[in-house]
């Protein structure tokens, strides 16, 4: 195998926070898997007993444990310099992050649903920033309905943007977006 030296991740892509945590969680699963380390982080893996087992051994559980460690920010390494294995280490982030993403998920929930956009503001950036924080709740687990989300955006438009909005409420059924 050849030598692992990185992550992968970029800066933006270390795990900062309880914010980032679901997102960062899923890309270092892949890359994990990627190299075929996830077991480490999935599992307790037992210690072979075997001479050349044990090298392999020591030699993935470290792989991991650095992909790991390259995959975070420097304050917050200090939670996870003392655990043994990759496992530990994986499970000190759920521990301290997952309670953390149930209160992200609530909100990003509260800004979806609050979304405004703002005078003078274009449409493009506003209906980005509804998707954006769409895909966000996706990743903790929460996604709302696309008609939810339609409904989001026509109902908090700028004034500019009403006769628009109900030129398509006024239709009996609105298009099908997929077929467009």
């Amino acid at each position: 195998m050849a030598e692992i030296a990185t992550s992968g991740l970029r800066d933006q892509g270390r795990l900062d926070e309880a914010s980032n945590y679901v997102i960062w969680k899923a890309r270092m699963s892949f890359l994990l898997d990627e190299h075929a380390l996830k077991t480490y982080v999935d599992s307790v893996v037992v210690v072979p007993t075997d001479a050349n087992l044990l090298k392999k051994y020591r030699v993935r559980m470290a792989k991991a444990k650095r992909m790991i460690l390259d995959g975070v920010k420097d304050h917050v390494i200090y939670h996870i310099a003392s655990r043994g294995t990759a496992k530990e280490m994986w499970d000190a982030f759920s521990t301290l992050y997952q309670g953390s993403s149930e209160q992200w998920k609530r909100y990003l929930e509260k800004k979806l649903r609050y979304a405004q956009m703002q005078k003078g503001e274009r449409v493009d950036p506003f209906l980005m920033m509804l998707q954006e924080t769409h895909d966000e709740l996706s990743g903790v687990g929460s996604t709302p309905q696309d008609s939810e989300l339609v409904r989001l955006a026509l109902n908090f438009v700028s004034d500019v943007w009403q006769v628009f909005v109900q030129s398509i409420l006024g239709k009996a059924t609105l298009p099908n977006w997929d077929e467009m």
